[in-house]
C-alpha cells in the first residue's frame, strides 16, 4: 500500500526580528515554535518546518533549533523522525493493536504556557506513557471549553479509553458526568486547589509550607511577612493552610494584592515594603510578573527573602537570575512513574483511599538550578 502523503501548506514563519533582544534565544524560539504549531494543528498530521528554514529564517545555529524542537516534542507538539521530517503532530491520532491503551490528557491551554508545575507534569506523564506502551494525545482547551461538550467530542473522536484530568477545575464536572456515560475511565490528579470531581492523586504542599515557615522563624527570625496575591488569580486552599500555618507559628501577616495595575510598579512596590519573608501563593500571578518585569523580579528576590510555594518559576524573556530563594517542589518523575504503573496493574481504577504525593521544602536554592526553559 502507497505511503499516505503528508501535507505542508504552513504559513509562514514570522519576521526574523522577534528574536532581537532576547537574552535566552532558545526559551524565546520555543515559545513562538509552539504558538506556531498551536495555530496550524490540525486533524491528521502535518510536515513542520525544517530545522535548517528555522535556522536560515531566525539566523540562530542549528544546535539551538535543535534543543527547541526537542522541548516541543516532550510536549506532544512535534514528532522527530530520524533521517526524515519533523511532524507537527495531528489532533487525530490511529489506533494499533500493540499500545496498552490509549489515553487522553486534556490541558488548560493558558495555565500550560505560564505554570512551570502544570507543564512540567504533562511532559513527564507523558514521556512516561510513551515509553511503558500507551498512546497518548493532548488536549488543549480554553476555560469555557472545559465545561461544554465540545471537549467530550474531541475525547471521543480520538476513541480514548482513559483521561488523566491533571488539576480538574470547578468546570470539569460536566465533562465528567458525559465521559462517564461514554464509558471512558478518567483519573483525576489534584493539586493545589480543591477539585470539583473526586482525585485518585492528590499532590499535597501543606507539610512542606509548614516546614519552610518553621525554618523561617527558627533559624531566621522570621517575625512578618507579606504574602503577595492577586484579585483574579486566586489559590484559595493554598491561602488558607498558609494563613492557618502562620497563625500557629505566631507569624504577623500582611497581605499586598494585585489589582490590574501596571506590574512593573506593583513590583517595585514590593521591593520597598518592610517586611523578613514575601510569599507568592498564586503560580499565575508570579509568571505574570516574570513574563511582564523580569528585572524588576529579579531586583525583588535580590533585596528579599522570597518563597514560591507552587514551584519555581521562569522568565520567558530574559535569563534567570542566579539568586537564592525559597521553593516548594514536586518530584514529577516520581508521580508520573507512580500513575503508569497503576494503570499497568489497574490499581487505578480501584476503589481506595487516594495515593498522596508530599511536595518538599527548598531551602535558599538557586532559581536558576529549577527553572525551566520556556
Amino acid at each position: 500500500m502507497a505511503r499516505k502523503k503528508i501535507a505542508r501548506t504552513l504559513a509562514p514563519l514570522p519576521g526574523k526580528r522577534v528574536l532581537d533582544g532576547a537574552l535566552n534565544k532558545t526559551e524565546r524560539l520555543v515559545e513562538i515554535l509552539r504558538e506556531v504549531a498551536l495555530k496550524n494543528q490540525q486533524e491528521q498530521p502535518r510536515v513542520f518546518y525544517s530545522m535548517r528554514d528555522v535556522a536560515l529564517r531566525f539566523n540562530v545555529p542549528v544546535s539551538t533549533v535543535s534543543r527547541a524542537y526537542r522541548e516541543l516534542e516532550l510536549e506532544g507538539l512535534l514528532n522527530r523522525v530520524r533521517g526524515s521530517k519533523t511532524i507537527l503532530q495531528g489532533l487525530h491520532f490511529d489506533r494499533h493493536l500493540s499500545v496498552r491503551a490509549f489515553v487522553g490528557l486534556p490541558a488548560s491551554l493558558s495555565e500550560f504556557v505560564t505554570i512551570q508545575a502544570y507543564r512540567t507534569f504533562f511532559i513527564k506523564i507523558r514521556r512516561e506513557l510513551r515509553l511503558r506502551g500507551f498512546a497518548t494525545a493532548m488536549l488543549f482547551f480554553e476555560k469555557a471549553e472545559a465545561s461544554s461538550d465540545v471537549l467530550t467530542k474531541r475525547l471521543k473522536a480520538y476513541e480514548i479509553d482513559t483521561v488523566i484530568w491533571f488539576q480538574p477545575s470547578r468546570e470539569a464536572k460536566e465533562t465528567a458526568l458525559r465521559l462517564s456515560d461514554l464509558g471512558i475511565r478518567l483519573i483525576g490528579v489534584a493539586h493545589h486547589q480543591v477539585p470539583s470531581i473526586a482525585c485518585r492523586y492528590h499532590v499535597r504542599r501543606d507539610a512542606a509550607i509548614g516546614a519552610l515557615l518553621v525554618e523561617w522563624k527558627a533559624r531566621h527570625a522570621v517575625q512578618r511577612v507579606t504574602l503577595i496575591q492577586a484579585i483574579d488569580q486566586r489559590s484559595p486552599a493554598i491561602e488558607e493552610t498558609l494563613n492557618v500555618i502562620l497563625e500557629e507559628l505566631a507569624i504577623k501577616s500582611s497581605v499586598a494584592t494585585f489589582q490590574g495595575q501596571r506590574s512593573k510598579a506593583f513590583v517595585r512596590t514590593l521591593q520597598k515594603a518592610k517586611t523578613d519573608g514575601m510569599i507568592f501563593s498564586s503560580p499565575a500571578l508570579a509568571s505574570k510578573f516574570c513574563c511582564r518585569c523580569p528585572d524588576a523580579v529579579t531586583k525583588l528576590l535580590q533585596r528579599h527573602r522570597v518563597a514560591f510555594i507552587n514551584g519555581p518559576v521562569g522568565m520567558p524573556f530574559a535569563k534567570v537570575p542566579d539568586v537564592r530563594v525559597d521553593l516548594v517542589t514536586v518530584d514529577w518523575q516520581l508521580v508520573a512513574e507512580r500513575i503508569v504503573d497503576d494503570l499497568i496493574t489497574q490499581e487505578a481504577f480501584k476503589i481506595a483511599g487516594p495515593t498522596v504525593f508530599e511536595a518538599k521544602a527548598n531551602l535558599r536554592v538557586p532559581l536558576s538550578d529549577f527553572a525551566q526553559a520556556i
